[in-house]
């Protein structure tokens, strides 16, 4: 029993260790199960917060992206924003770029809009603005800044030449000035300050602007020229650059060796003479730089001091004694004292020069020069022509026809015989009238005459294209050779476009102009005039332009071209079939062996040729006076010359282009500037022109620095406010006084004279009792006041006084003139009588001649 009882027992208790132990288990893996849920829950959290981190995250990147998208917008729309300004000034590379507009054409008040324009289409926004006034003081800025560009390079040339040419505007004289000499390239990247090469330099035409000039004479230009170079000197020692290194104007005349001219008459005596007043000029200023560096020098001898005394005591000398040297203002002593100096500097430079090798002295007198090219082959044509124009009478043949412009077609009409002769004998006939009426009526430089239009319009329709007929308005290069060859090479189509003319009409008639026109194409001798042209233009004409516009060439050295020319002209003048011949060929009939320039106009000649019988004599006759113009228009280039003698490099130093189309064309462009800006000045012209064409934003660039933009604005405004176009009105205005004035005085001079001849000789009256006279003829003062009568009623054919010296002389010359007087008068009695049926001729002469506009004086050559 116990035992089942202690059996019971411990199997009771091993139960209750049993369910202790699994109550154990279960408690275990009810921690286990905690813990793990514990766990769980710490992870659970641990994602929370790792998702809460990565959406914290995600959240912070979204917005630092759309951060970052807003900031992009801003950066893009801030480099899109231009701002043309720092601190309320315009920055230096925006008024280079106004410069380089204005300079272009674009007009002053249309920058602003421009620039506006440009930068929207670059999807730019400008924040600011530019007013006009701020453009006209920027493009003042870039002429100052040319002028100083000008001595910079000017410094390190070595040597110069100047050209320059003149013309009228509007009753006004204009001048326009360049200078050659060696410049930099300004090649980017190039260090300012390191030594220049000659690979570096390059022969460049540097521009100096245009002046007015108060008259035309040789010593007013000279002026010109030194007014010109001690103003751009001026702003030069105003600068920065000549702060550190003053300049002095005479360093200029000094460096010029040669100067070229380029007037039609280049060879004419004003041109000559401003050639050696400059050279003279050049001369003075040497022996002044020399004297003065002698002055200058640590030993200073006494000759100079001696030459200094005697220029003193010459001055107290002129004023009167010492009383009169007190008695003068302190400004005259001062300028007289100048003088004086420099005379003296000038004796003792005169002594140093003397003193000087032949080799030094040959190169600092170095001036040579040169004619414009151009202008010598223009009239050499004009040469050509007028021996042309005299071969027909000198050889007994029916010349061209006369081209009579209106008016004196009227005249002739209602006049006698005698009168229609004489209108007839002054008239102007031959090609190069003709092509000046051509011009007139298919290019008039007056658009709103002419048929230029209706050319145009009917030429396409015919010929399939159009070309406008070459320009004899105006004085051109080769324009009536140009339209000599338009003619001929369409001389049927022209023939057939004036009668077109002609019968769009409602009268079907001819202006004047137009009948002259279209009967001087039917002219034969006038088709012989106009082939020579062609003729020539082809084989000396264009192949002598296309050597000298060719590449950048030394006039000096154009000697054995114009040689070359000369001996062609006589080859052709040998044998004229190298032209004429229908073998004739560009290999032996062109100056340059090339093809002709126009071979349709050449090939026009030879078809025409054979209806032609005087062509070679007018040939013979132009190639003739050709020639000799050459010879004469070319004779610096002559054996012995200047010219001749210099050496290459001397030559070098002279450079100078061959043509003078750079002061042709800056004249022409003014023209047009204040044709299209009325209120433009001179100097604003100049200053767009100088800063364009003298590369001066490449030098700024190179050597400008924020203080000399600085320095450059206040010389600007300096300029401005000096109002120099007033003064040189008040120059112009003082001149014309004194012409005025001139004359005046010389009316009054001549009035005095006139009255003492009258007292003199007589009363000046006509002669009324012829016989009477004779028979007890008056003193030889009241015959010469019967002469005097007469020859104030225009008669030109009565001798003058100092050839009057006998009282039986004086007799006869009064009685011719009573004769010629009294024949004059009643020719003129006869005139009234038939004046009735005079009127009648008129108007069977005139019938079917309408005229729609005058004729233009612009042909005249």
């Amino acid at each position: 029993m116990r035992s089942q009882l202690t059996e019971q027992n411990n199997a009771a208790a091993q139960q209750a260790l049993d369910t202790a132990s699994e109550l154990q288990d279960l408690k275990d893996q009810l921690r286990e199960a905690q813990l793990a849920a514990q766990s769980s829950q710490k992870k659970v959290v641990k994602l929370e917060k790792k998702q809460k981190a990565a959406t914290a995250k995600v959240n912070a990147l979204q917005m630092r992206n759309s951060r970052s998208i807003g900031r992009q917008h801003k950066a893009v729309a801030k480099a899109k924003r231009v701002s043309l300004k720092s601190k309320g000034v315009i920055k230096p590379e925006v008024r280079d770029v106004v410069g380089k507009l204005v300079g272009g054409g674009v007009l002053m008040n249309t920058v602003n809009r421009s620039l506006h324009t440009m930068a929207k289409g670059f999807g730019l926004d400008l924040e600011d603005s530019i007013d006009r006034r701020s453009v006209s003081r920027i493009n003042r800025e870039g002429g100052v800044a040319a002028k100083i560009q000008i001595v910079h390079e000017l410094k390190n040339a070595g040597g110069c030449t100047v050209n320059g040419d003149g013309t009228t505007n509007k009753h006004i004289n204009y001048e326009s000035k360049h200078i050659m000499m060696n410049v930099p390239t300004y090649a980017p990247g190039t260090d300012p300050d390191a030594p220049l090469s000659d690979s570096d330099m390059l022969p460049t035409q540097r521009f100096l602007g245009i002046n007015t000039a108060v008259n035309h004479t040789s010593e007013t230009q000279l002026q010109g020229w030194k007014d010109t170079m001690t103003d751009i000197y001026a702003h030069y020692n105003t600068s920065l650059f000549g702060q550190e290194e003053p300049e002095d104007v005479r360093d200029f005349a000094r460096a010029v060796a040669g100067m070229s001219t380029g007037p039609c008459t280049d060879h004419a005596e004003d041109q000559k003479k401003l050639c050696r007043i400059f050279e003279d000029w050049k001369k003075l200023c040497e022996r002044e730089r020399q004297g003065e560096a002698a002055f200058n020098s640590a030993s200073i001898g006494n000759d100079v001091h001696a030459v200094l005394w005697e220029e003193i005591e010459h001055n107290i000398r002129k004023a009167g004694g010492d009383m009169g040297w007190e008695a003068l203002s302190d400004d005259e002593k001062r300028k007289r004292e100048d003088e004086a100096y420099r005379r003296a500097c000038a004796r003792i430079g005169q002594e140093k020069i003397n003193a000087m090798t032949p080799e030094q002295r040959r190169y600092i007198e170095l001036f040579l020069w040169g004619g414009c090219c151009m202008h010598k082959e223009m009239n050499a044509v004009k040469g050509g022509n007028a021996r042309m124009t005299a071969f027909w009478k000198a050889q007994g043949f029916v010349g061209p026809i006369k081209l009579v412009n209106k008016d004196n077609r009227a005249a002739a009409a209602s006049g006698d015989s005698a009168t229609k002769e004489r209108v007839t004998e002054a008239a102007q006939g031959g090609a190069v009238k003709l092509c000046s009426l051509a011009g007139a009526m298919f290019a008039h430089k007056d658009k709103k005459k002419g048929q230029q239009d209706t050319l145009q319009i009917y030429m396409e329709s015919i010929i399939g294209y159009m070309i406008r007929f070459p320009d004899t308005s105006n004085t051109r290069y080769q324009a009536f050779c140009e339209a000599a060859a338009e003619l001929i090479t369409k001389l049927d189509f022209y023939r057939r476009f004036l009668e077109l003319v002609r019968n769009l009409k409602d009268k079907r008639t001819f202006t004047n102009m137009e009948k002259n026109v279209f009967d001087a194409l039917f002219d034969v001798p006038t088709l012989t005039e106009l082939c020579v042209l062609v003729l020539y233009s082809q084989s000396i004409s264009h192949p002598y332009m296309r050597e000298v516009r060719g590449m950048l060439k030394n006039l000096l050295e154009l000697g054995g071209e114009h040689r070359r020319v000369l001996g062609h002209l006589q080859k052709l003048l040998d044998d004229r079939q190298l032209l004429l011949s229908p073998q004739a060929s560009y290999e032996t009939g062109a100056l340059d062996g090339k093809p002709w320039e126009h071979p349709d106009a050449f090939y026009a000649v030879q078809h025409l040729a054979p209806q032609l019988p005087h062509l070679e004599g007018a040939l013979i006759a132009f190639l003739e006076g050709a020639r000799d113009t050459w010879v004469r228009f070319t004779s610096e280039f002559e054996e012995g010359g200047k010219i001749a003698s210099a050496s290459a490099s001397e030559k070098h130093r002279a450079f100078m282009k061959p043509t003078n189309d750079d002061n042709e064309g800056a004249l022409g462009a003014y023209r047009v500037d204040v044709r299209d800006n009325p209120r433009l000045s001179i100097a604003q012209h100049n200053a767009r022109k100088m800063y364009q064409k003298n590369n001066t934003s490449a030098f700024m660039q190179m050597h400008f620095t924020p203080a000399h933009h600085r320095s450059l604005m206040r010389q600007a405004r300096d300029e401005e406010a000096a109002q120099l176009p007033a003064k040189s009105r008040a120059k112009q205005v003082a001149e014309w006084r004194r012409v005025d004035e001139e004359k005046h005085a010389g009316d009054a001079r001549w009035k005095e004279r006139a009255e003492n001849k009258a007292a003199k000789e007589g009363p000046v009256v006509r002669v009324v009792d012829l016989p009477g006279l004779l028979v007890k003829p008056p003193t030889i003062p009241i015959l010469k006041g019967y002469l005097n009568w007469y020859q104030a009623q225009g008669d030109t054919t009565i001798p003058k006084n100092a050839r009057l010296d006998k009282k039986a002389l004086v007799l006869d010359a009064l009685i011719a003139a009573v004769e010629r007087y009294n024949a004059l008068e009643s020719e003129a009695a006869s005139a009234e009588v038939v004046q009735d049926a005079q009127i009648e001729v008129e108007d069977d002469a005139m019938q079917g001649i309408e005229d729609d506009f005058s004729e233009s004086e612009a042909g005249d050559y």
